[in-house]
């Protein structure tokens, strides 16, 4: 066959394939409408309108649809992300530095210890033998994400804490609860030292001492002894980096004893729900090894006692609501993928969300909270409801207001921000939290 012929039939198979390509993504009903590996909604087609027409907005509108929701893209996206964990790339959210700094002794932010020296490791450990995969350690069925610590990042977000007290004033007390990874709480130090973790402990120290140099009125919320006295339970998933809503709920106690009010105990939640087979993001990262495959997570999520009502504003403006979304008990239904079921608390990620309690006790009547949070306290969302009227969960990677503006709006008291220690030092979360706390 001549090189003119072989031209042709290549120029034939590009052009048959680009019009394949076209004619599928052409077919509405072969587009989905949320991204379980994403754990998000996906864009909607935008709703026609004259103004929309004449802007030019409404056809920008069909161009991000049709670019987030191009037939297959679950496939497509999967087969890219294996690729990833192969090259030691990640897309769950890191801090800046690939290596871990010593953790200083500061005089600015007080007598806080260096990191601990790694000590040597025996050679006859009985711990299991663990393999970096992407950046996290895989542990036979369990993945652990790591946290690098920086001075400069920590200091920015003790500012950042401090600064939110300072805007609201002396009539709304802040608090902030760093939640602790996995790692810190599940592994013993001897292997934490061997696979190079960052000491969870001094890390969250330095930043509570720092925050209280920054302002001495916030309440730190110290939780990782409380979650290591209870490590024998199922505080965090194996396939995912999120800790469970038991773990969620033993920082929730905390959070209660700084406040000064009673936590209900576990047992009195009666209405617990089950959703089995969840496979989350590190099983993803980790480019689905078989032991997780075969051994999948079950989320177990306690519905508040006094209501199930949830109201929230989507990330296009649209008020939502759903009489079982504080626990989405029908997560099966709506959350049928693997990797989704971590949103049925809340309805996952959105804005902002709202919670009436018209059954509060009356003692308790009138008080408002608003949690300030990334994914992470979507898990802890649920048990603040028995214990306020009002509580007010914003995801500040998402919404456009300030802080001061919605707290005087609503006539707020208390504010908790809830951050995983990693966000505590990644970038983009204190880019937003900056612009949010104003």
């Amino acid at each position: 066959m001549d090189q003119h012929k072989t031209d042709k039939i290549k120029i034939g198979l590009f052009a048959g394939t680009l019009a394949l390509g076209t004619l599928v993504g052409g077919l509405f009903f072969l587009h989905p409408t949320e991204s379980a590996r994403e754990k998000r909604k996906l864009t909607p087609f935008p709703a026609a309108s004259e103004t929309d027409f004449l802007d030019g907005s409404f056809f920008s509108g069909i161009e991000a649809w049709y670019g987030d929701t191009y037939p297959g893209r679950e496939f497509f996206t999967s087969a890219h992300h294996r690729l990833q964990s192969l090259w030691g790339t990640s897309r769950v959210e890191s801090v800046d530095k690939k290596q871990g700094e010593d953790i200083p002794t500061d005089p600015d932010v007080g007598d806080i210890p260096d990191i601990p020296d790694v000590p040597e490791v025996p050679t006859d450990t009985d711990e299991p033998a663990g393999e970096t995969v992407g950046g996290f350690l895989l542990m036979g069925d369990t993945a652990y994400e790591k946290y690098y610590f920086s001075q400069e990042t920590s200091l920015q977000y003790a500012a950042l804490i401090g600064k939110a007290q300072t805007v609201l004033g002396d009539g709304v007390q802040v608090y902030d609860l760093i939640v602790p990874l996995s790692y810190a709480v599940n592994l013993d130090e001897k292997t934490q030292a061997k696979y190079d973790f960052t000491d969870a402990d001094a890390a969250t120290e330095y930043m509570y001492r720092a925050i209280a140099k920054a302002n001495a009125k916030v309440k730190t919320v110290p939780v990782l002894d409380a979650l290591r006295a209870h490590k024998n339970e199922y505080l965090y998933f194996r396939t995912d980096h999120h800790w469970t809503q038991k773990g969620a709920y033993y920082a929730w106690c905390e959070f209660c004893r700084a406040a000064g009010i009673t936590a209900p105990k576990l047992s009195e939640y009666t209405d617990v729900r089950e959703f089995k087979g969840f496979l989350g993001t590190l099983y993803a990262e980790c480019g689905e090894p078989a032991a997780m495959t075969k051994n999948p997570d079950t989320v177990e999520a306690y519905v508040p006692r006094g209501t199930n009502r949830l109201t929230f504003y989507d990330r296009s403006g649209n008020e939502q609501v759903y009489s079982t979304g504080i626990v989405q008990v029908r997560t099966d239904t709506i959350f049928q993928n693997a990797a989704s079921k971590y949103n049925c608390f809340i309805m996952g990620d959105n804005p902002l969300s709202v919670i009436h309690n018209e059954n509060v006790a009356a003692d308790r009547v009138g008080t408002k909270l608003l949690l300030v949070k990334e994914s992470f306290g979507n898990a802890l969302a649920p048990f603040p409801v028995d214990s306020y009227e009002y509580v007010y969960v914003i995801d500040y990677r998402y919404y456009d207001g300030t802080l001061s503006s919605f707290v005087t709006e609503h006539g707020i008291t208390e504010v908790l921000f809830v951050n995983n220690l990693v966000a505590t030092g990644a970038s983009p979360r204190l880019t937003e939290l900056t612009r949010f706390i104003r």
